[in-house]
């Protein structure tokens, strides 16, 4: 899938504009942007997308290229209250669903999903979002990002937002698999996940819906899934786990634990809570070793014709891709530095950074890094890229044009593998801008 920035923008704008043409579906009321304004409806989407990380008003500038009759930051504010957040919601599906993905594995589409933590300014008076975790009783606001990202397209495909104090990751993920195979008939996804969203529920959702899931199992205890189960004593092995789920607990269930396996009261979409049936489940239970000698074992409905044990930890691997995305979107794109501090503003701004990325990815999808004979390999740094592409997105057909492709094919990064970071973890909290 290679196209040309022009055609990718060209993409963007129209989208933009055929929720322009109907944008009384996404205002507090019918009547809001009726009037000529200096900030139209479009541009209020396009420059909340192109945002960056520095203060309101001197984005705003950048946006209406330092014209001295640029609208004022509180004039954005205001404007931008008028729209709901489901206007960027259905901006972010209708470009993401614009572009043809040809890239698979094997036949298959390889989707990693995950979450991350998105701090928000705080609000002590949002009960959805706000806690309380430490004796001076000063809380922070948050908002989970549970997130779909093809691997092969680096494209985030489906985005699942829940406040802080009604996460449930097992759900999301559900919906995720719901959402991508009713709206992808013909593909094969293989949803890839860490060892957080172990559920039969999950599995059941994928196996219902034809799809296939590859999840890492969580490290063995009394409660995890391996305990209740036989495994081979070598370090590696590939075995079908198949059992009878019931809601029952009989004597009957307890006396064959190979053959049943009781959920009780817990969240399962295909037996109801009193439900005295019984629900069919098989999938492979695969353990391999990593380079540095630690065990990994996984669960998968693939085919073993189609991807040995060794593909699985090389496809398994593959899901590192998203959290590097994560970090990418949140500190060279900018998604933690707010421009605004109400929630609805706050969601608006997340949405707009998901569709800047996959506008980026769009874009230096065609840029094909030269292989040299050097020490390291390279890619593109994508702090440079993003900011060439927003720039791109930001200039009028009137702008002196700029060569994208070239720009981003000279910025550059090695690529260094084997380099290992400890990893130090500590909240950070939102960083906003005063637009006033």
């Amino acid at each position: 899938m290679n196209l040309s920035p022009e055609s990718v923008k060209k993409t963007l704008l129209n989208k933009v504009n055929e929720l322009s043409a109907s944008s009384w579906q996404y205002t507090k009321k019918t009547t809001d942007f009726t009037r000529n304004r200096k900030i139209s409806f479009s541009d209020v989407l396009l420059s909340t997308i192109s945002m960056q990380k520095s203060a309101s008003k001197t984005e705003l500038l950048k946006y209406f290229d330092f014209n001295a009759s640029a609208p004022t930051a509180s004039a954005l504010i205001q404007q931008r209250k008028k729209i709901s957040p489901e206007a960027f919601d259905s901006l972010f599906y209708s470009f993401s669903n614009a572009f043809f993905l040809d890239k698979t594995l094997k036949g298959y589409d390889p989707i990693a999903v995950d979450g991350s933590d998105i701090y928000i300014p705080r609000n002590p008076k949002d009960p959805d979002t706000y806690r309380v975790t430490d004796r001076y009783n000063k809380g922070f606001n948050m908002i989970h990002l549970n997130a779909a990202y093809n691997l092969l397209s680096h494209l985030y495909t489906d985005v699942i937002l829940q406040p802080l104090n009604h996460i449930n990751e097992y759900i999301a993920m559900c919906d995720i698999i719901d959402h991508y195979t009713a709206t992808n008939p013909t593909r094969k996804p293989l949803f890839i996940a860490d060892r957080g969203l172990v559920s039969f529920n999950v599995f059941a959702h994928a196996i219902e819906n034809n799809a296939y899931f590859l999840v890492r199992a969580r490290e063995s205890n009394p409660r995890s899934m391996l305990a209740t189960i036989k495994l081979p004593d070598s370090p590696e092995y590939d075995i079908i786990f198949e059992r009878w789920l019931t809601r029952k607990n009989t004597k009957t269930v307890k006396a064959e634990p190979e053959v049943y396996k009781t959920i009780a009261n817990r969240t399962f979409d295909y037996l109801d809570p009193k439900s005295k049936s019984l629900y069919y489940i098989s999938f492979r239970i695969v353990s391999f070793v990593l380079p540095n000698g630690n065990t990994e074992v996984v669960y998968t409905n693939l085919p073993k014709e189609d991807f040995s044990t060794e593909e699985l930890r090389e496809l398994y691997n593959m899901r590192w891709g998203i959290e590097t995305s994560f970090r990418d979107i949140k500190y060279a794109a900018g998604l933690l530095f707010f421009h605004s501090r109400k929630k609805d503003l706050v969601i608006q701004e997340i949405y707009a950074k998901l569709i800047l990325y996959n506008f980026y990815e769009l874009i230096t999808g065609a840029i094909v890094v030269e292989k040299k004979d050097r020490k390291y390999s390279y890619r593109i740094n994508f702090s440079i890229a993003i900011a060439i592409c927003t720039e791109f997105l930001r200039r009028s057909c009137a702008s002196p044009p700029i060569d994208v492709i070239a720009l981003i094919g000279r910025e550059l990064i090695a690529v260094r593998p084997d380099r290992r970071n400890p990893r130090y973890l500590r909240a950070r909290t939102a960083t906003t801008f005063q637009y006033r």
